[in-house]
């Protein structure tokens, strides 16, 4: 269980320096500096690939230990009471610094269609994931976060 809480923390770590990058992406954004706007285009491709690599480890990790499918909350009750604090402490931050990721990100996405928009082009026909957020294959797609209702 260890290696599992390892890999959570730096989980955690990894999306509280995403909230960081992603609140820099903003406000290049709002400078309108093009260089500076490509140059969070490239650092947001390499965190969306690491970002990747961060979920088929996860999942790897999962599956080794017999926890294929298990929420986040799951862990925490299926683990020894040594081990529940610190992990309902990851749970907390990585759950605040994911809502925060997403919270900027639609800030970013509205006021880049804004701009958009000002310049007179249409934004409707753009696909892809509106959140800006890199969204793992439906295949993969069980979350930490998911909720059983």
């Amino acid at each position: 269980m260890e290696k599992l809480i390892s890999f959570l923390r730096e989980y955690t770590e990894f999306f509280e320096q995403m909230q960081l990058k992603q609140q820099d992406k903003l406000e290049h954004l709002a400078s309108k500096d093009l260089k500076q706007i490509e140059e969070t285009i490239v650092l947001q491709q390499a965190m969306d690939k690491q970002m990747e690599n961060m979920e088929k480890q996860r999942g790897e990790l999962l599956d080794s230990m017999g926890y294929s499918g298990c929420t986040f909350k799951e862990l925490i009750d299926n683990s020894a009471e040594e081990e529940k604090s610190e992990l309902l402490t990851l749970y907390g931050r990585l759950g605040e610094a994911i809502d925060n990721v997403k919270f900027i990100n639609q800030k970013a996405v509205k006021m880049a269609q804004t701009e958009l928009a000002r310049m007179g082009v249409s934004t409707s026909g753009l696909t892809g994931n509106p959140s800006g957020v890199y969204k793992p294959a439906a295949g993969q797609r069980r979350n930490l976060f998911e909720k059983k209702i």
